[in-house]
This record gives C-alpha cells, sequence and structure tokens, in this order.
C-alpha cells in the first residue's frame, strides 16, 4: 500500500469512529423497526447490527450504496434518488454522506419513505470543518450545509430538531463544547448529524444525549 493509500485508510478509519462516536451518543443505534440507509460509495461503512437490532419481530434494515453498479454485497441494487418502497415505509432513514445543500434527489425521497412518526438523521461531513476542506480529490464526500439543508427540509414539510457534532480541527477527540461562548466553534466540527421529523408527527422530541462525551460537541436546537 503506498502512502496516499495509507493516509486514506486511516482517515477513513478516523471518520469511522468520529461518525459511530457521534451516532451512539445521540441513542441511534440498534434502532428498532424498518430502518433505511444510503451511503456515499466513498463513505465508512457500519456494520449493519450497530445501526439495527438483530430480530425480525424489530422490523427490517436496508443499506444502499449511491452507486449504481450491482456489486456482490448490496441484496437490494436500485437508484438511491427513485427508492423502489411505499410511502412512509421506514421508522429510521440514514442518509450518510450523501447531502450537500439538500436539493439532492436522495432527500426528497428519504422524506417519502419515512414514517409519519420516523425519523430522519443526516450524517456527513460539515462544509465549515476541517476534514472536509482537507480531503483528496479522487475519493471526495460531499459537505453539508446545515443552514440551506434546514431550508429545505422545511419546503418538504419537514421540522429540522437541531444538530450535533464530532471532531475539531482534524483532531478525533476535542474538548466537549457546550453551551456560553464556547458554543460558538460548533459550526467548525468535522462532522454533523441532522435530525428532523415530519412537521405533522407527533413526535418534536430534539436531539438529546446520554452524557456528555470529550468527543461531541453539540448545538441547542435550530430555530427559525
Amino acid at each position: 500500500m503506498t502512502a496516499p493509500e495509507q493516509t486514506a485508510a486511516s482517515n477513513l478509519q478516523a471518520l469511522k469512529r468520529l461518525s459511530e462516536g457521534l451516532l451512539r451518543s445521540a441513542r441511534r443505534t440498534g434502532v428498532h423497526g424498518n430502518l433505511l440507509e444510503i451511503h456515499h460509495p466513498h463513505a465508512p461503512l457500519f456494520d449493519p447490527m450497530f445501526l439495527h437490532t438483530a430480530s425480525e419481530t424489530h422490523g427490517i434494515s436496508i443499506s444502499l450504496s449511491q452507486q449504481q453498479e450491482a456489486g456482490a454485497a448490496p441484496r437490494v441494487s436500485c437508484r438511491s434518488a427513485q427508492l423502489p418502497f411505499q410511502d412512509r415505509a421506514f421508522d429510521i432513514v440514514v442518509l450518510h454522506q450523501v447531502i450537500g445543500d439538500g436539493d439532492e434527489a436522495e432527500l426528497a425521497e428519504a422524506v417519502r419513505v419515512l414514517a409519519r412518526t420516523g425519523v430522519l438523521l443526516l450524517l456527513g461531513l460539515n462544509r465549515m470543518g476541517w476534514r472536509y476542506r482537507m480531503q483528496d480529490d479522487i475519493r471526495r464526500l460531499p459537505g453539508i450545509a446545515p443552514l440551506r439543508v434546514k431550508s429545505r427540509l422545511e419546503q418538504l414539510g419537514m421540522t429540522m430538531q437541531g444538530f450535533v457534532g464530532a471532531g475539531l480541527c482534524g483532531r478525533e477527540r476535542p474538548a466537549f463544547i457546550g453551551a456560553g461562548l464556547s458554543s460558538l466553534a460548533v459550526p467548525l466540527a468535522d462532522l454533523v448529524l441532522l435530525q428532523a421529523r415530519h412537521r405533522d408527527s407527533p413526535h418534536v422530541t430534539p436531539l438529546r444525549f446520554r452524557k456528555s462525551r470529550s468527543s461531541v460537541v453539540q448545538s441547542a436546537p435550530m430555530r427559525g
């Protein structure tokens, strides 16, 4: 393995650790119910059991790649912008390193297949963060613009309940950033997790963490 390949592999592993830590802290692992995850072909892959509880009584778990070529591993081959699923079929939909501005067709499709009481999670690199700006041009992931995505979600009849972040200036374990002046650094987090629900959903609780962690930075719920 060449030096650039080793660096790329190391960066991918670091991003996976940050992503998994953020999802654990936000209580979005071991989901009960139907789960759909769509990921960028260059995004780090999660073990299916990390996101979903291993029991048929708790629903199904489907993982799709944006890459259109049918490989040996995927059991479902389809266009992520034209999902072959019924409306409101999934309790949780995760878009992993897929969304940038919110204009992507995958976002509208995710909203369509999300159950009325379901949760939409957008996980990706922060466009203002160090990791996004330091990517190589070959394996480049999109960067989320939270305010633009929030506006698009509102157009789609969704309510964005806030966002949280992990990683700061390329470090894997930054100091916790809470309320007060230190929260001004939140927009610079390397990785962000956005949560949204249907506007007519009876559940409107914001993102909450089990406890503060040194590897996570948290924002207040977004309003407006």
